[in-house]
């Protein structure tokens, strides 16, 4: 009873209804099948018999084929429906897994973004010579500069090391000024920011070097491109997208604005 039972188990919880009404009916046309070909033996001879039997194998090899090219299909259809599935799941790995960092500049008022104390911000005033417009002598004239820093968020689940940027002015391929960062880690969902006030303010004068004194006013308004180098798991020396930001300096005027570029003609 044990093994019937098991048996019968087996056969209703772990074959499909579909299989077994299949297999019921293939027993069915094989007994029936033989049925015909004995009694067709006994009543018209072998000759008959033999022509009978050619036929029902060129039926059974008929049944054979359409079996298996119905397998084939099917098997193709979980293949794909697998395949599918795996390139899903790489994708959402290499999702999790992938360095995209995050960044924008702007004038650094916000007190939200966590500033290394290597590369924390300090007042700047900057000294520039204004020439009078009735062709007199020329004065000179301090402005204090805003801090601006370029805040780097990492969305990943891994670090990355951000090994570099590059400020240039749109346009100008000379003005260009590239600062290695030495040590600046970026943890997973962290924020991490540096300053760039110093470039900006040599690139807003036309310059590539930095200092506290300028024999020229900056333009009122200047295009800056900003790119981030950084190294993950996989490469190093990254380079991540171009964003553009617009430099406003008025003229006399005590109060910076930078714009971000969302499509720079």
């Amino acid at each position: 009873m044990t093994r019937r039972r098991r048996l019968a188990r087996l056969l209703l919880t772990q074959l499909r209804l579909r299989f077994l009404l299949a297999f019921v009916a293939l027993l069915l046309l094989c007994g029936a099948l033989t049925l015909v070909f004995v009694l067709a033996w006994h009543r018209r001879g072998d000759t008959y018999a033999l022509a009978l039997g050619a036929l029902l194998s060129f039926f059974a090899s008929v049944i054979t084929a359409l079996v298996t090219l119905t397998y084939l299909h099917v098997s193709r259809r979980s293949l794909a429906a697998a395949e599918a599935a795996i390139a899903l799941q790489r994708e959402q790995w290499q999702a999790r897994i992938t360095v995209q960092p995050r960044f924008w500049m702007g004038i650094h008022a916000e007190a939200g973004a966590r500033v290394d104390a290597r590369f924390a911000p300090r007042p700047l005033s900057i000294t520039y010579r204004h020439d009078r417009a009735d062709g007199g002598e020329s004065f000179y004239d301090t402005v204090a500069w805003p801090q601006i820093s370029v805040d780097v968020w990492n969305d990943g689940e891994r670090s990355f090391r951000l090994a570099g940027y590059r400020l240039w002015v749109r346009g100008e391929d000379r003005l260009a000024i590239e600062r290695p960062l030495s040590g600046f880690v970026v943890p997973p969902n962290e924020l991490r920011s540096f300053p760039a006030t110093q470039e900006l303010i040599a690139l807003s004068v036309r310059q590539r070097q930095f200092v506290e004194r300028y024999e020229r006013p900056p333009a009122e308004e200047t295009v800056i491109g900003l790119r981030l180098f950084y190294s993950d798991w996989r490469e190093d020396n990254r380079s991540s997208r171009d964003d553009f930001y617009l430099l406003l300096c008025p003229p006399r005027a005590t109060e910076f604005r930078l714009e971000r570029l969302e499509r720079p003609v």
